[in-house]
């Protein structure tokens, strides 16, 4: 950690000329050492010259993937500064709760017993009034929280079932050092290993969806390289806060009430009215269609 006085991107500096050569050699460095560069949030600068306005983001950590696994959550804040012309960075590792995450479908569930028939039950079992738009709505709200339910609890009941059939196998295991085993225990040992294979081979599809990569070799499980996978991917994702009016605010009701407030503006039509055809039952309709069909843009070859 600290001022490297190089920046890796174009972007990084402003009212500066950016050396290529120095920001590949940098790259290549933070490449060869596995490490990572956390996302800075706060001052997108962290050097300020006041007598030339050159503005530099110079001030950074560089943590190898090991301190990832440890503290996935990890995130930089650029301070204010004061009478020094760096930022004071910050490294934390809080951890900031926006709510329940957002409902995934994944597809290992399809293949699993019993997501049928809780759908179908759902879909059925379902009484909602409105309109169409939002009696679907309803509906489809209604079988969400069938499934999360079905789910929570089937997710339960499959880890203690494959916490005991691996304790009865290990147990097969270690008896078979010492005597010889029946041909029953050989078939349960056996039956043993492949539901554990079933099992596991789910795993490894909803992860293969969190992680949104695909193996080289398929039964590949390089259980630490996907989950840096997914750890990375979710570091990237995660909103550690937001500049609202001048300030860096890390509060999560006061990111979501920002965040609704730009977007609610994207939704609003500055039209209080917007111009209608006629009813097809009036006269001048045709007319209308035939002048519509007709209509050559000025702005057309």
């Amino acid at each position: 950690m600290g001022d490297f006085n190089v920046v890796r991107r174009p972007e990084e500096r402003f009212n500066l000329i950016f050396c290529k050569r120095s920001a590949r050699d940098f790259n290549n460095f933070i490449h060869e050492a596995g490490l990572v560069d956390l996302k800075m949030g706060g001052h997108r600068f962290t050097c300020f010259r006041n007598e030339d306005l050159k503005l530099r983001k110079l001030n950074r950590f560089l943590v190898c993937l090991g301190f990832l696994d440890l503290i996935p959550s990890a995130s930089v804040i650029a301070l204010p500064r004061k009478l020094s012309d760096h930022c004071p960075i910050l490294l934390s590792s809080t951890w900031s709760d926006f709510g329940p995450t957002p409902f995934k479908l994944f597809n290992s569930w399809l293949l699993r017993d019993g997501f049928e028939r809780v759908f179908i039950k759902a879909w059925n079992n379902f009484k909602g009034f409105g309109t169409p738009y939002c009696y679907l709505a309803a509906k489809l709200r209604y079988i969400k929280e069938e499934i999360r339910k079905w789910r929570a609890s089937d997710h339960l009941m499959e880890e203690a079932q494959i916490i005991k059939i691996k304790k009865n196998v290990n147990q097969l295991d270690i008896e078979a050092g010492s005597r010889l085993l029946t041909e029953d225990e050989i078939n349960t040992r056996r039956n043993g290993y492949k539901e554990i294979a079933e099992k596991e081979k789910l795993t490894v599809l909803d992860m293969k969806q969190k992680s949104k990569i695909k193996w080289a070799v398929d039964g590949d499980e390089n259980t630490r390289f996907f989950h840096g996978y997914v750890n990375n991917n979710n570091r990237k994702k995660r909103i550690n806060g937001l500049m609202i009016n001048g300030d860096w605010c890390m509060d999560p009701s006061k990111i979501k009430a920002e965040t609704f407030r730009f977007f609610i503006g994207k939704f609003i039509e500055s039209w209080p009215n917007r111009p209608k055809l006629r009813s097809p039952c009036s006269k001048s309709f045709p007319n209308q269609i035939h002048m519509a069909l007709n209509f050559q843009s000025p702005y057309k070859k």
